[in-house]
């Protein structure tokens, strides 16, 4: 009986081990809400280094200055379309040199939201998932 479950706890191990995410060959931000510790500001600084940027990566204050103003145009129901548009707030995260393309702005997005403003996750999702962000 004490074989069997060994051989069984080993199957069972494996198993597990075996299940897994699929590596798409794209980089995976870090899961903002995998860490409930810790400030709001560092969990998103942290999702936010994985992400490539153009010409260097932003300084910690300028990726900051966006999760509060997208919560804010989001709480006066507004899209993402919108918030990143040239005839909305133009809220896209970019800088004087840098900036970031369109799937790895949704992602960055989608991580501020979720640090800042969980309530509206769903949103952003839905909307990026009409415009085909998502």
């Amino acid at each position: 009986m004490r074989r069997f479950t060994i051989v069984l706890a080993v199957v069972l191990l494996a198993s597990v081990t075996a299940c897994g995410s699929r590596d798409t060959g794209r980089y995976v931000a870090a899961d903002p809400k995998a860490t409930p510790t810790g400030s709001k500001e560092g969990r998103y600084l942290k999702s936010a280094a994985s992400l490539p940027y153009t010409e260097r990566h932003p300084a910690d204050e300028e990726l900051l200055a966006f999760p509060p103003k997208w919560c804010d145009e989001l709480a006066l129901g507004h899209s993402v379309g919108y918030m990143f548009s040239l005839s909305g707030p133009d809220l896209y995260p970019a800088g004087r040199d840098w900036g970031m393309m369109q799937e790895d702005a949704n992602e960055l997005l989608t991580i501020g939201v979720t640090v800042y403003c969980p309530e509206y996750r769903e949103q952003v999702l839905k909307d990026l998932r009409a415009t085909g962000g998502f």
